[in-house]
């Protein structure tokens, strides 16, 4: 397998018992090439001293100061990046298995891609361990829905230098950075589950993230009729959070 460099981003702040599954899990990685960069919000629960101490299998590097948010950290872990492609892993969350980073490695030298998604394991509105497996769609329906995991995502790392995320958005910021970055870009599906997501965050803000991506939906609306098609998609989506209707991309554990 050629020497492909896989730059993983954590961002974390005082959530040391959740940083350190995450640390341990990119760690039991069997591919050799990973670079694990770890940027912390000025954590005072001992999250410094374990990023001190700890004895990664990567490459490893951190830093631990205040930021201006999650888009800052992640930016901040974006720009430190080297490697061929990055992958963005937030503190808590895990890599579903020892091999993903290979897997990934591996159809990205037979099918030259530029960015893949994979399916995650997430929870649902009961709070249930569910999988989301992500439809193949092509990047232009974004426009009318999110339906990427940001935890299931790979991207040459130019692309992420390139399109970085906008400080201003505060849970969404993954939906407006995929409709700037991946316009006419092919997306490619990974046949593996990529990660485990840890219960709460930033990603269970059900509310603030519809209300944040209708907007984003409206602002990349640059026609009449498209202003009309995201306006009732915003009313369509709120009702089914409102009723609490699951994804249809979503299945329980039971059933796989």
């Amino acid at each position: 397998m050629s020497n492909i460099v896989i730059s993983i981003v954590t961002i974390s702040r005082n959530d040391i018992q959740g940083l350190f599954k995450t640390l341990e899990s990119v760690k039991a990685q069997d591919y050799e090439y990973i670079e694990h960069i770890i940027i912390d919000g000025g954590s005072n629960d001992g999250t410094k001293e374990l990023l001190y101490s700890y004895q990664h299998t990567k490459i490893f590097s951190y830093i631990s100061e205040l930021d201006n948010g999650i888009s800052s950290a992640f930016n901040k872990g974006i720009d430190r990046s080297n490697g061929n492609l990055i992958f963005l892993l937030n503190s808590g969350d895990l890599l579903f298995s020892k091999n993903v980073v290979s897997e990934v490695v591996k159809t990205y030298l037979k099918h030259k891609w530029k960015c893949a998604v994979g399916s995650i394991v997430s929870s649902n509105y009961k709070s249930e361990e569910v999988f989301y497996n992500p439809p193949k769609l092509s990047s232009q329906f974004l426009n009318y829905f999110m339906f990427l995991p940001h935890q299931g995502f790979f991207c040459e790392t130019y692309m992420h230098k390139n399109y970085q995320f906008d400080e201003s958005i505060k849970t969404s910021m993954d939906y407006d950075l995929f409709l700037r970055m991946l316009k006419d870009i092919e997306i490619f599906y990974l046949p593996i589950i990529v990660s485990k997501c840890q219960p709460g965050g930033i990603s269970s803000q059900t509310q603030n993230r519809i209300d944040e991506q209708s907007i984003i939906r409206l602002k990349y609306a640059n026609t009449y009729s498209a202003k009309l098609i995201a306006k009732v998609v915003n009313i369509m989506i709120k009702a089914k959070s409102k009723l609490q209707i699951s994804s249809p991309f979503i299945f329980s554990k039971k059933i796989l």
